[in-house]
């Protein structure tokens, strides 16, 4: 493996992958007897038990490249579904604390696609697992949290994120931005396991609308356990 020590099995069938830790404490605060059995450069693993159900969670650390390497261990792993819970950028007339599922992302297609495609394609389909994706929205929505559904932008570059920028995907009918998404929904699709992601924004980048800390703990703690029922 490249980064997660473990054996095939010991992660389970189902995984939610962070690219923050005080996430990934949030998480595994709502698990059963939660253990860390991998840590390798700051990138942690653990396994714990939700109404029964093994589930890892896992920290993805930050952009595609690192993203894939996670999520390729999990998959030599044995892991079948996997859950990214994220933050992004809000755009439109996405406020902050609404709750964004993407049903697809646009990317431009970089270094980690083309060395996967292998010259093979020139684009590929950045989409969810349909069912997966309906079952956590299901109850994101019952637990009274505001939900869109839509376009979602996955950028390699935050520090060109200007107002003009933000302005012209928002006018591509994109509903956020973020930094890792669509290499979970191109491995899914590449390799045949279950992905969905859940963004929580933080901030809308065109009015500057943010969250408190507190709002966005809150938030977050509520996320997760809709993620793990949908586990």
């Amino acid at each position: 493996m490249a980064l997660i020590t473990a054996n095939v099995g010991d992660l389970g069938e189902k995984s939610i992958i962070v690219g923050n830790l005080q996430r990934m404490k949030t998480v595994t605060s709502l698990l059963d007897n939660p253990k860390q059995v991998s840590e390798f450069a700051g990138y942690y693993t653990y396994v714990g038990n939700y109404k029964g159900e093994k589930v890892s969670v896992v920290f993805h650390g930050i952009g595609i490249p690192s993203l894939t390497l996670v999520t390729h261990d999990l998959y030599n792993l044995g892991v079948k579904e996997i859950v990214r819970f994220g933050s992004a950028t809000g755009l439109k007339d996405v406020k902050p604390g609404q709750v964004v599922v993407p049903i697809g992302y646009s990317y431009n297609l970089g270094g980690t696609f083309y060395q996967y495609l292998n010259g093979e394609f020139t684009s590929y389909a950045l989409t969810p697992d349909y069912d997966l994706l309906n079952k956590v929205v299901g109850n994101l929505k019952q637990k009274s949290l505001e939900v869109r559904v839509g376009n979602v932008f996955t950028s390699d570059a935050l520090f060109t994120h200007t107002k003009d920028y933000l302005e012209k995907l928002s006018s591509r009918n994109h509903l956020a931005v973020e930094l890792e998404g669509a290499g979970l929904y191109f491995l899914g699709n590449l390799m045949n396991f279950k992905t969905v992601s859940i963004h929580l924004i933080y901030r809308n980048g065109i009015t500057g609308e943010s969250l408190s800390q507190e709002e966005i703990s809150n938030k977050e703690k509520t996320i997760a356990q809709a993620i793990l029922e949908s586990l």
